[in-house]
């Protein structure tokens, strides 16, 4: 079944251009993140050769407010990077109108409460 341009999104240049630009985003947070917690923790101890890194150190890592906007900028676009590539996906393969609506509300909900979760999580945390 072919569709016509006007069955699709009318912003898809947009949402092509958005999912490049948060794969860098996530690309150089993923950086920052890795050394964040892998490279400049210390370690609390040596198990099997290995520096290991306590709860607190993490917590006090996290209580810092420019690394708590680092993960919330993480947790946005890594949110709208799977949401969008979900929908793209969906759009390509779905046909039906009522089932491409029914998709396009769980993606909604289900990214709205990744948010809300991710966000509790990093200000619990962090505080």
């Amino acid at each position: 079944m072919k569709k016509g341009l006007t069955e699709t999104s009318k912003t898809g240049a947009i949402a092509w251009l958005l999912q490049r630009i948060t794969a860098v985003i996530l690309f150089v947070l993923l950086i920052v993140h890795y050394i964040g917690y892998h490279m400049l923790s210390k370690g609390v101890g040596k198990v099997d050769g290995a520096e290991q890194i306590s709860y607190e150190k993490v917590k006090a890592l996290m209580s810092s407010p420019f690394f708590n906007l680092i993960q919330f900028l993480f947790l946005i676009s890594a949110l709208y990077h799977g949401v969008n590539g979900l929908w793209t996906v969906i759009e390509d393969y779905v046909s039906n109108k009522g089932w491409r609506l029914f998709l396009y509300s769980l993606l909604v909900v289900v990214g709205i409460s990744l948010l809300f979760v991710g966000t509790m999580t990093i200000l619990k945390v962090g505080a």
